[in-house]
């Protein structure tokens, strides 16, 4: 990579916009240069619902990040949620009148298309992962290259987006003069940013709470295996705790951040906290223990569903790497210990991490994504993709497929 390029992340969230620049350094290290974060504007759970506010939003965080910088950005990395975007798992096959010879890359290219979904109508290809080969009943192949084999197949994993839903958030970034390189979905940029090698390995459930979503990845034998979105998050639970004290939504985020605790158990029956009144009344006290049982039984209730939904997706037994939290949901206290009793499984509050010297206000579970895409970005730089928002498809996967034919060790597209 040339050393004097900048790399810019744009994370679109229901919260905030976040937009990062960075470079790389004269020692190969990673730094920031430049951070906009500004409320978001006409994007709810991930979707865009307002094409002119997502650009007033996306602009104003483009140019504070580059008002660090002294200069204009062209292009940038875009990391998306929402609960159109669907995972699955699908497989593709080779015999051996096909490979003639030991397996090529480009025998691996053309089984990772194999694996390609055969229906998707109105639907786009966000990311192809190979999860693991088999060649000739041996299981478990990291990579099939140089192997001599009557047959071979491969496991991928697949996100799929809803066509119409990209080709809003390209046509809300192109309207701010930057072009869309490529597309993360935001809980695999997460795991770039949270994720250790031996937690991928082992074996993990990562669950980001956002501001409008709850996106979850399940992560097995170093590769991504299931991931969802569920339209829940951080506002639903400040929501609950407005309507709950009879607050604004903006004075219950603030009492939610101070005096919010999710372990309802470690709080003293007696204890009350003091809250400011609404339309000049007077301060008033409440019982701490109250008020923070809305923000439990909403958090539950995420859990719970994040517990359906990987027993809907047939994992049989919980990953020993544990659960991962991050997101701004998970700045709250008490979070860790209260799903380790609710769900079984270890747990632990995840911060961004990768980049050295990174700056203190991104140093928390509510930039993970916005690091993440970032990271994940950068490391699949190589990984052109081409973007239209007329007829024709938006990714071009056959390029794709000659990249991957010459770097067959890992792909996410």
């Amino acid at each position: 990579m040339a050393r004097d390029m900048f790399y810019t992340a744009i994370d679109l969230g229901t919260t905030k916009i976040c937009t990062l620049i960075a470079k790389i350094g004269e020692e190969g290290d990673l730094k920031v240069l430049g951070t906009g974060i500004v409320p978001s504007q006409g994007i709810q759970k991930g979707m865009v619902e307002s094409i002119p506010e997502a650009q007033d939003a996306i602009r104003a965080s483009l140019t504070e990040a580059q008002r660090y910088l002294g200069r204009g950005v062209s292009w940038a990395y875009v990391g998306i949620t929402g609960d159109h975007i669907k995972s699955l798992n699908t497989t593709g096959t080779l015999t051996g009148e096909r490979i003639g010879g030991p397996i090529s890359s480009q025998d691996v290219s053309h089984l990772i298309q194999a694996s390609y979904p055969s229906e998707i109508r109105g639907k786009e290809i966000l990311h192809i992962v190979p999860i693991s080969y088999t060649v000739d009943g041996l299981t478990g192949v990291r990579n099939p290259v140089g192997l001599h084999a009557k047959k071979v197949e491969v496991e991928s994993h697949v996100a799929i987006a809803d066509a119409a839903a990209l080709k809003n958030v390209i046509k809300s970034v192109e309207g701010c003069k930057v072009s869309v390189r490529n597309m993360a979905h935001q809980p695999m940029a997460s795991a770039e940013a949270v994720l250790t090698e031996d937690e991928r390995e082992v074996g993990c459930v990562l669950v980001d709470i956002g501001g409008g979503t709850t996106d979850m990845i399940v992560f097995r034998m170093g590769s991504p295996w299931y991931a969802s979105v569920i339209p829940v998050g951080g506002n639903q639970v400040t929501r609950d705790l407005s309507v709950a004290l009879g607050v604004p939504f903006y004075t219950a985020e603030e009492i939610k951040l101070k005096w919010g605790n999710i372990n309802i158990d470690s709080i003293s029956n007696d204890e009350e906290v003091q809250i400011p009144g609404f339309q000049g009344e007077a301060p008033r006290m409440v019982n701490r223990k109250s008020m923070c049982l809305p923000l439990q039984e909403r958090i539950s209730e995420t859990l719970k569903l994040v517990l359906l939904k990987l027993q809907d997706a047939g994992l049989r037994q919980f990953p020993q790497g544990g659960l991962v939290l991050t997101g701004g949901g998970a700045e709250i206290e008490g979070l860790k210990e209260f799903a380790e009793k609710l769900t079984g499984m270890n747990a632990r509050i995840a911060y961004p991490r990768g980049i050295l010297g990174l700056p203190s206000q991104l140093k928390k579970p509510a930039y993970s994504t916005s690091v993440g895409t970032l990271l994940w970005g950068i490391k699949h730089h190589g990984e052109g993709r081409v973007f239209s928002t007329g007829e024709k498809t938006l990714w071009g996967y056959k390029a794709f497929l000659r990249r991957f034919a010459r770097s067959p060790e890992k792909v996410a597209v």
